[in-house]
């Protein structure tokens, strides 16, 4: 193992030196000061790396890491043009979603492309990712990449208190001027009748998912967004993933059934709209909610852009992670939502002697790849193999490594 550190020192002080990935000290420098001074909680083993002008070897933690050379992201297809591109990486609980989200988000950035990251996972780690606070649902500037780079937790929770409070209020009228603020009011009007504020003591199931809807078409229409030529999602696992991509196909006929079945009641009614003088305002509740099923036609169509949107499956090389992943596979391919690369993260490194403990690891990985290649659904993937390194992926300057080894 000391022999890969050594290694691995050299050749990264080589590409240091070299400039293409790595500025000269004095500019990375100049980079991470303003992280310095945010996150002093960093290891400062790491940081040492970035400010001092020699690089002893001791100094950086990482001594396992591997670097599989027939490993190719695609990168520069990825980075190439202009037109905004929407990333989504998911796949099972604990796999490493949101750092390999948030190095590819450091990647753009440092690329040229003003880029977002958006968590839509209930329990975020991405502030813990970039070490630094990313609460509030709102857009918080990243520092450290060369072009803008801002972060974007969606917070679940807040809504849920937000649509408690709601619920409550002018006699459940509040329901329908939150559901308003996501985008959603429109099925609140149509149910108006039903008393939500009564009915809906508790959040309903899927708001989650709504809400991250709701967030996907303010990137759409909102002038406050179109900076930004790429934009990756850092997605909740399997389940919740799975809910939110087929919520545009479920609101679209559900809206459409409640059309159709207004446009029944309306033809047999129009002598008593015409007496109570409601045909105006039901008109146009109609027309709104067109309007809304537009909206979700709009995002189901960006979900399955093969020129717009691409869905990055990551998993570990165990089997229980590995079959998951090609059911996740088959899902989003009955969804139709483009996918092509597979990110296998936490490849041991190479070790010319194992312990009994390694040993016995290499082995489980080795079997859970060889199922990669066998799978029907996994083996026409671009196969992405992230390396297992020794220490916590944390901060702009770790992710920026983490990119550089991964994203090529």
């Amino acid at each position: 193992m000391a022999s890969s550190s050594s290694s691995f020192a050299t050749n990264f002080t080589t590409m240091a030196m070299m400039g293409d990935n790595y500025r000269c000290l004095h500019s990375l420098r100049h980079d991470v000061a303003p992280f310095l001074k945010f996150n002093s909680c960093f290891s400062s083993s790491f940081l040492s790396l970035s400010v001092t002008r020699k690089l002893p070897r001791k100094r950086f933690q990482v001594k396992s890491v591997s670097v599989p050379t027939e490993s190719v992201a695609g990168f520069d297809e990825m980075v190439s043009g202009t037109q905004r591109k929407y990333y989504m990486l998911g796949g099972k609980g604990g796999v490493g979603k949101t750092s390999c989200a948030a190095s590819l988000a450091v990647k753009f950035a440092n690329n040229g492309h003003p880029t977002l990251v958006v968590s839509t996972d209930p329990a975020h780690s991405l502030s813990d990712s970039f070490a630094q606070d990313l609460a509030g649902g709102t857009l918080v500037p990243v520092e450290g990449p060369i072009s803008p780079l801002f972060a974007l937790e969606i917070n679940p929770e807040q809504a849920r208190e937000e649509f408690r409070s709601a619920s409550k209020n002018n006699g459940g009228s509040g329901v329908k001027d939150f559901m308003d603020g996501m985008g959603l009011g429109l099925i609140a009007d149509q149910l108006g009748e039903l008393k939500l504020g009564e009915l809906l003591d508790t959040p309903p199931p899927g708001l989650d998912e709504a809400i991250a809807i709701s967030k996907v078409i303010q990137f759409l229409e909102s002038q406050e967004y179109n900076m930004f030529t790429r934009i990756v999602f850092d997605t909740a696992p399997t389940g919740h993933t799975l809910r939110l991509l087929s919520l545009p196909d479920f609101l679209d006929a559900s809206i459409g059934k409640i059309l159709k079945l207004r446009q029944k009641i309306a033809s047999a009614t129009s002598a008593i709209k015409s007496v109570f003088g409601q045909e105006e305002n039901r008109t146009d509740t109609a027309d709104k909610l067109e309007r809304l099923r537009e909206r979700m036609i709009k995002v189901r169509e960006l979900f399955r852009d093969t020129n717009s949107t691409e869905f990055v499956i990551v998993t570990i090389p165990t089997v229980m992670a590995i079959s998951e992943s090609s059911r996740l596979c088959t899902s989003l391919k009955k969804e139709s939502v483009p996918v092509k690369r597979l990110v296998v993260n936490q490849i041991l490194p190479p070790s010319a002697s194992d312990c009994k403990f390694c040993a016995m690891k290499r082995k489980d990985q080795t079997r859970a790849l060889s199922m990669i290649q066998s799978d029907p659904e996994l083996c026409s993937l671009a196969m992405i193999q992230a390396p297992l390194v020794d220490v916590e992926i944390r901060g702009v300057p770790a992710l920026q490594f983490l990119g550089d080894m991964v994203w090529k």
